[in-house]
């Protein structure tokens, strides 16, 4: 999903005048006799009608090309929504030569995802700097993890002492499953996550960050990490509704406390992608893209080939949408462009 909505921020890239760039967008199909969904849908303000569509077909970055057949079904699928004047596929994987002369035959502009190893004054010259975007631009993410951690957990409904592991299942107030948290273990990942989202900006976090610097390189199987400290963190949890058996019953966690550690460590190295035309290699747009570590989560800087504006924007997909985005909308970017 994260792919269809990067070419989704490719395309406020390109189109600084859209309308709309929707994201899972139905349109109407003419031969089917009703709307079916197309990745990415663009509105141009002068015509008010869809110029663009993108159908990112692989969303994973697969080793195998799209193929002949996969690319007619596309192709037919987007020339029965005559609505769509400008008809498009993408692929993160490539395509078969067949799959290339089948799609010209239709009229269907081709786009490939590739990683960004070209210098950028090759196909960016508005930036005006020379190397590749790795070398120009590079990029870390700096994580706040907490490490040894211990959890304490305070039901106030408990009628004695009780113990729960990473394993046992939890509920809601009705007794049934709970719907977003199924284990303790994922539970407990959950408030990690939280916790460290609290106390990134805070002191000592802050202060540490700014004290120690994280090292940028480290032996292999050993995490490229600042200095531990102590640390404790209570968190009130009342409003997530989860309850545990106690084997007297089952009650509600009322707040978790975290002892353990914290410690600042250098995340995985960003990745660089282009968006190219097919066949002549015409830049679309370019990203930076770090995942996080939560799912659905990354941050994207994304270059328009045409101007020296930079895209920054910070995604987390709802839950509704990780498996299948549908009619998201995508505002222009300001500073920051989150979803949830």
């Amino acid at each position: 999903m994260l792919v269809q909505y990067l070419v989704g921020l490719c395309c406020l890239r390109w189109h600084p005048d859209a309308v709309d760039v929707v994201l899972g967008d139905m349109v109407l199909d003419t031969a089917a006799g009703k709307p079916r969904d197309v990745d990415v849908t663009v509105t141009i303000s002068q015509s008010g009608h869809v110029t663009h569509t993108f159908k990112a077909y692989e969303v994973k970055h697969e080793s195998k090309p799209l193929d002949v057949a996969e690319v007619e079904q596309l192709c037919l699928k987007l020339l029965d929504m005559p609505s769509v004047t400008h008809k498009a596929i993408v692929s993160a994987s490539g395509f078969t030569t067949s799959a290339r002369d089948k799609a010209i035959r239709h009229g269907i502009t081709l786009y490939e995802l590739r990683p960004w190893t070209r210098p950028l004054q090759e196909q960016f010259p508005s930036l005006t700097m020379q190397g590749t975007a790795q070398e120009c631009f590079p990029m870390s993410q700096l994580l706040l993890c907490w490490i040894d951690e211990q959890f304490a957990i305070v039901a106030r409904e408990a009628t004695g002492p009780f113990s729960v592991q990473s394993n046992d299942g939890l509920f809601d107030s009705s007794g049934k499953k709970h719907a977003k948290h199924k284990t303790f273990g994922d539970y407990q990942n959950e408030l990690l996550f939280r916790s460290t989202e609290i106390l990134f900006p805070l002191g000592p976090a802050a202060t540490v960050l700014r004290t120690f610097p994280i090292p940028h390189s480290a032996p292999d199987g050993i995490v490229r990490a600042g200095p531990a400290w102590p640390h404790t963190h209570t968190l009130d949890v009342q409003g997530d509704d989860v309850y545990v058996d106690t084997g007297n019953g089952i009650c509600r966690i009322d707040s978790v406390t975290i002892n353990g550690y914290l410690q600042w460590q250098r995340g995985g190295d960003p990745l660089y992608y282009v968006m190219d035309e097919i066949p002549g290699g015409e830049a679309f747009a370019g990203a930076l893209i770090a995942p996080g570590k939560r799912e659905g989560q990354m941050t994207a800087l994304v270059f328009s080939p045409k101007t020296r504006d930079i895209g920054i924007n910070f995604v987390q997909l709802a839950k509704k949408h990780l498996n299948c985005i549908r009619e998201l909308t995508l505002a222009q970017p300001t500073a920051k462009n989150s979803e949830t």
